[in-house]
């Protein structure tokens, strides 16, 4: 998208360029015939002509930079970026389920972390640093990080009487970087907003899902087929 913005904003700077010479050339032959000076100029069907071919570039090339446009901002604000993967194993009702949560497979060197999550749902939590829009424009993307696995019930009073798990799945969860951000991130020109995000789904069944960070925070989404 970068290479169809510079071609159509370098088209329409040909085109200026061409309209001014175009326009300079007419200015030169008035002043040449009140000064009484030979002057030459196309005639009105070729001045005509060029004039239009000077537009129709220009119009076609403000397209294509509208275009680049679009489909840049259309990429920032929808662009899903995959962060883990959670590979859940249901053995027996009633029983705690094992969850495995995968890290950094795009890198190439896969962190894989397995947990016991009681529960009828697991719950991924994390940190969201939200940038400007002109930012996220830009090609700035939403920083994060994954910092717990707890277990959720469907019912409050199951909440609070029967047993829950929690995980914590970064060394630092007071770290003074995210502290400061949570403090002070807003004031800064250029975020938008600090905040604690999180996705949960069913664990009462054998499934995979793939978590993703957008502009607005976390999002699950459950595998088609098992992996």
């Amino acid at each position: 998208m970068d290479f169809v913005i510079l071609a159509g904003a370098a088209g329409i700077l040909i085109g200026f360029v061409l309209l001014l010479v175009f326009l300079w050339r007419r200015i030169l032959f008035v002043a040449r015939k009140l000064g009484r000076k030979p002057a030459s100029v196309p005639k009105l069907p070729e001045s005509l002509r060029n004039l239009l071919l000077i537009f129709l570039w220009t119009s076609v090339c403000g397209m294509l930079l509208f275009a680049g446009f679009f489909f840049r901002a259309y990429r920032a604000f929808t662009l899903e970026e995959p962060v883990a993967k959670i590979i859940i194993k249901h053995p027996v009702q009633g029983e705690a389920s094992s969850i495995a949560i995968i890290q950094d497979e795009q890198k190439g060197e896969p962190r894989i972390r397995r947990f016991d999550v009681a529960g009828d749902q697991w719950i991924l939590e994390g940190d969201i640093l939200k940038w400007r829009s002109w930012l996220n424009f830009l090609g700035l993307h939403t920083r994060y990080r994954l910092t717990r696995l707890r277990s959720r019930y469907l019912k409050a009073s199951d909440e609070m009487a029967k047993p829950t798990s929690v995980h914590p799945l970064v060394e630092n969860e007071d770290h003074p970087l995210w502290k400061y951000l949570y403090k002070y991130g807003p004031r800064l020109p250029m975020v938008s907003t600090v905040y604690g995000n999180a996705v949960f789904q069913a664990s009462g069944e054998d499934a995979i899902y793939h978590i993703f960070v957008g502009t607005s925070g976390f999002i699950a989404r459950k595998a088609e087929s098992k992996e």
